[in-house]
Formats: C-alpha cells, sequence, structure tokens
C-alpha cells in the first residue's frame, strides 16, 4: 500500500530531523547511532557519497522513531544494522548498496513490510502510482532465491517472449537472484522502455535453464476489466495502486448502458492491494451505510475511521467478492467490509492477512525513501485482518471437500465446494470464476450446494 495502505513527506523536513538528531550524535560520538555510522565509514569506500549516506542513518533513526506503528528498540534496530555491516569487506563496499543492505537488514527486524527503497525501487513505486513503467509485463511472486511468474501480462514483452506461469527466474543481466529481495529484483526487471534485459529461467519440468533476452516496454496497468457473463456483472479489480473507484464508475455505467444485470460478481484474486484510500472508496461505492474501516497508529495522523455515504452503486443487486490466498491489503479491507455488512457473500480461499499500513517518507534527492508500517487497519467493528485474512462465507477447495477434523479451525463459512464441480454448472475454463456465477444464478447457498452436490 503506498499509504500504501502514501503521503510522501517533504525531504527537507527530514533533512531538519537530520540535523537535530546528527547534533545528538557527533563525530566521534558513542551510543548505537555512533556505533553505527563509524561501521559504516569502516566498510563503505571513502568518499562524498559515503559521507552523505553516513549522515542519512541519523534521519532513518528519526523517522523509525516518530513514525513507526510500534515502539522501536533502536539500540537493537542499530546493533541488527551493524552486524550486517560487520560482514561486509572492509573500505570497498559500495556506499550506497553498504547503506541498504545495513538499512534493509534492521527494518526486516520490525515487521515483514518495512524497507528502504533505493532511487531505482522509489521510481517503480511511483511509477504503480502512476499506472504505467517501463518493464517486461510480468506479475511475479518471492520463489525462494528466485523469482516465480504468476502471469505475464496479454501482449506483454514477457508473453510475446515465451514465459509462462510458475518459470522461476534465478539470473537477470548475470546476477544471480540468491538472496536479493523481491522488490530488487522487481526494480532489476524493470527499466527505460526500449533496453534489453536477459533473464535465466528455470521451467519445472525441464533438466535445462535457458536465457532469453526482452526487450522492454512501456506497460500500462489494467486497474479494472468488466465483462458480463449469463447476466452477471463482473467486475475484475488487478490492483488497487490508482484510480480504481474512478475506473469502477466508468465501468459499471458502461455495463448498464449494455443490459441491466441480475448480480455483480467483484472478481479480487491474486490483487496484492495499493492505495488505502482506493479500497475504502471501493467499499464505499457497494455500501449505503456503516462503518467501512478504521485505522490505528501511534499518532494522531494516524487515528481514523471511515463511514460510507448513502450512494450505492447497483444498490440491491445479489453480490459475490471473489478471493485467494493472494488477496491482501486493500482487497482484504474491501472484503471486510462487505461481509460484515452482509453486502456481499465471500468464495473462494482465505485470503493473506495483511492489515497494515505502510507509509512512503522521501529521504531526499536520488537518496530514496522509507517505507514504513504506521498504523494497522481494522474492519467493522474492529475486526481484525493481520495475520488472519478475511474467511470465505463459501469455501472453495480443488480436492474432494472433506469435513474438518475436529481439531482444525474452522472457516468463518460452513459451506466447503470442490471447484472443479461447478464447470458442469457453468461452462467457462476458470472454475472458480464458474462457482461464483453459479451461485449467484442459483439464488441462494442452498440452492447452490443442491446443484453442486448432483456433479460427484
Amino acid at each position: 500500500m503506498h499509504r500504501s495502505f502514501s503521503p510522501h513527506l517533504c525531504a527537507a523536513a527530514l533533512v531538519l530531523a537530520c540535523s537535530a538528531a546528527l547534533a545528538d550524535s557527533p563525530e566521534g560520538g558513542s551510543g548505537p547511532l555512533a556505533s553505527l555510522q563509524a561501521a559504516y565509514s569502516r566498510a563503505a569506500a571513502a568518499g562524498e557519497r559515503a559521507d552523505q549516506y553516513r549522515a542519512l542513518f541519523a534521519g532513518v533513526f528519526n523517522r523509525i522513531e516518530r513514525s513507526h506503528a510500534t515502539d522501536v528498540d533502536m539500540a537493537a534496530f542499530a546493533t541488527a544494522a551493524q552486524r550486517a555491516i560487520d560482514a561486509l569487506p572492509p573500505g570497498a563496499g559500495d556506499p550506497a548498496d553498504v547503506f541498504k543492505t545495513a538499512v534493509n537488514t534492521a527494518l526486516r527486524t520490525l515487521d515483514p513490510y518495512s524497507r528502504y527503497l533505493d532511487p531505482a525501487s522509489q521510481r517503480n513505486e511511483r511509477g504503480d502510482s502512476g499506472g504505467s513503467f517501463g518493464g517486461l509485463g510480468l506479475e511475479v511472486e518471492a520463489g525462494g532465491d528466485a523469482v516465480r511468474v504468476v502471469a505475464p501480462m496479454r501482449g506483454s514483452p514477457a508473453a510475446l517472449a515465451g514465459l509462462q506461469r510458475g518459470d522461476l527466474i534465478v539470473r537477470i543481466d548475470d546476477q544471480s537472484l540468491a538472496g536479493v529481495a523481491l522488490a530488487d529484483a522487481v526494480a532489476r526487471l524493470r527499466g527505460a522502455p526500449g533496453t534489453p534485459v536477459a533473464i535465466t529461467v528455470r521451467r519445472p519440468g525441464t533438466e535445462q535453464a535457458f536465457t532469453v533476452s526482452i526487450t522492454r516496454d512501456t506497460i500500462r496497468r489494467q486497474l479494472l476489466r468488466w465483462s458480463l457473463e449469463s447476466d452477471v456483472l463482473v467486475l475484475r479489480i488487478g490492483s488497487f495502486s490508482g484510480p480504481v473507484s474512478t475506473a469502477l464508475q466508468q465501468a459499471v455505467g458502461e455495463a448498464l448502458a449494455t443490459q441491466q444485470p441480475r448480480a455483480v460478481l467483484l472478481d479480487m484474486r491474486g490483487n496484492g492491494g495499493g492505495l488505502l484510500r482506493e479500497g475504502v472508496a471501493t467499499a464505499d461505492a457497494f455500501l449505503g451505510q456503516g462503518e467501512i474501516a478504521s485505522m490505528r497508529g501511534r499518532s494522531a495522523a494516524n487515528q481514523r475511521s471511515w463511514k460510507a455515504d448513502p450512494t450505492e452503486l447497483l444498490a440491491g443487486l445479489p453480490m459475490v467478492v471473489l478471493l485467494d490466498g493472494r488477496s491482501a491489503s486493500a482487497t482484504e479491507l474491501v472484503a471486510s467490509a462487505l461481509q460484515a455488512h452482509g453486502r456481499a457473500v465471500v468464495m473462494g480461499q482465505r485470503s493473506f492477512g495483511k492489515g497494515t499500513v505502510q507509509t512512503t517518507f522521501s529521504l531526499g534527492d536520488n537518496l530514496g525513501a522509507l517505507k514504513l508500517t504506521t498504523a494497522a487497519y481494522l474492519g467493522p467493528a474492529g475486526r481484525a485482518v493481520q495475520q488472519v485474512g478475511i474467511a470465505p462465507d463459501i469455501e472453495l477447495v480443488t480436492a474432494p471437500a472433506e469435513a474438518p477434523s475436529a481439531d482444525a479451525a474452522p472457516a468463518r463459512g460452513a459451506l466447503r465446494i470442490e471447484q472443479s464441480r461447478c464447470a458442469a454448472l457453468h461452462a467457462i475454463p476458470d472454475p472458480a470464476l464458474a462457482c461464483a456465477i453459479a451461485y449467484l444464478l442459483a439464488g441462494d447457498a442452498d440452492a447452490f450446494r443442491a446443484a453442486a452436490a448432483e456433479y460427484r
């Protein structure tokens, strides 16, 4: 989330904070910050750039102390960063790389989502928010010491080069991805349109890895697609990284100009989230009243809640929200609100469980940014999402549905359906989508269960 679930703070304000913090740890001083800065000076190649990054540690400390969602033991933070530096050879490290290694190692001790963005990663994040970027057109996820392809975008350079779902990217321009964070790997894949990148791929079921050279192009993220399936309006939201709420209003208008749907399906499988405001606005679009979500952090700016306004899209139409294990963040906010108010039936698998808000703070020109977890968000009535996720009302399983064991945590909904049965109910190649449409056409859970039970 960009108050990613993010306001970019003025760099000048952070520089002032740096100066104040440095005054508390002057050159040759003592304490965790001074010790860390001394270790940095020993590891980084000397020069003006090293001096700049060395001073920047104070600004990082100040921002974390002021803005992280939890109270942070800064002595322990400094120790984690220094240990990362002490493992590096002395005197030869690129100043930016040493700084990045130290800060990101320490940030990982705080939570899974806080991280330092080098200038390239910061540009990528801004490009994501703008809806277009230079790259290959790949949806990827972490895959051990590789990056796993989730899906290539149709017509993208990656698709035209033959990359497939499940491919493992192990090297980029002859640099191994072992130990490389997913965000850094993505930054390497992206670049100016027209520039080439060589990627080495291991494909499941094949013995030999292969290398393919691909020319980057301008990738325009399609936030929302709509279609009509058997009188059901299917709204596929792939990301909340741009103006989804505007696209949603436009899509519904276009659909209604075609025909009046009987029901609506919000497909958010694989949607990892995006902007907090877009998640709130999307939930609000389908609710006429009630609490949407609340945010809780240490600062007053991170204590607030949102309520729905009376305007509601497609009011009264039956609705399903389709989720899977990769649905996260702003997606979970939307699903939680619609489920809690009885506006939609949630179907699929339990979602990822990311209920925290990140804010991006610029560190200055060409110095990157800090992306910090600054708050947690909660669904209506204080419903937690972090590490819990959204349990579906109707769980879709790939194996024959069996009763859960006595010691297993039950899903929120009691209905479990083997999704392969739904192909007989609604003939489309996507079984989960077929189940959701079949449920909406059946009219209720009992009728849907009875129809699905006929196909064993």
